[in-house]
């Protein structure tokens, strides 16, 4: 007595389907949500660190290339240049406070600081440092380092964050 199963060459074809198209597919996805997260976590971390608004850090952070079926790698593109300080005026929650001897913006106080229009008719945040002809700089938020860190963190255990997302959409596509 033998029994024949019907529809297992369209069954199989099913299976070689999902094979060659569906999982590079998910794969690809997987990658560039790690790498959106990355960017997301990573730069409220640093908006945390350096008291700045995520908009401000999240504007040098850019997902360049996306991962494709064909080239499963994401680029992300990091600014770690200083920010100027006077940056944190174009959202309208922080003022400035000048008092007697130093200016505050937000969570910064500045000692020996002001307020100066360039040359180039930009205003910068200045500081004055020593007793030398020209002792002023312009006043910065360094972000190279937690920018570097941030993102050393977020993608510590990568393969495993891919992994996971890769699960969740593998099992999304054998639920369809």
């Amino acid at each position: 007595m033998a029994s024949k199963i019907e529809g297992l060459a369209a069954l199989q074809a099913n299976f070689e389907k999902l094979a060659s198209q569906s999982v590079p597919k998910c794969v690809a996805k997987s990658i560039n949500k790690v790498a959106r997260n990355a960017i997301k976590n990573g730069t409220k971390a640093v908006s945390k660190e350096v008291k700045a608004p995520i908009k401000l850090i999240k504007k040098r952070v850019q997902l360049t290339k996306k991962a494709t079926l064909r080239r499963p790698v994401a680029k992300i593109r990091v600014n770690r240049g200083n920010l100027p300080l006077i940056r944190l005026l174009e959202s309208s929650r922080y003022r400035i406070n000048i008092g007697r001897g130093q200016v505050k913006i937000g969570q910064h106080r500045i000692q020996r600081g002001f307020i100066q229009t360039l040359s180039s008719g930009r205003k910068q945040v200045m500081q004055r440092r020593g007793k030398s002809r020209y002792p002023i700089d312009v006043v910065k938020i360094p972000l190279s380092t937690p920018l570097t860190n941030a993102f050393h963190r977020e993608l510590k255990n990568y393969s495993d964050q891919v992994k996971v997302e890769l699960s969740k959409e593998l099992s999304s596509v054998f639920r369809r």
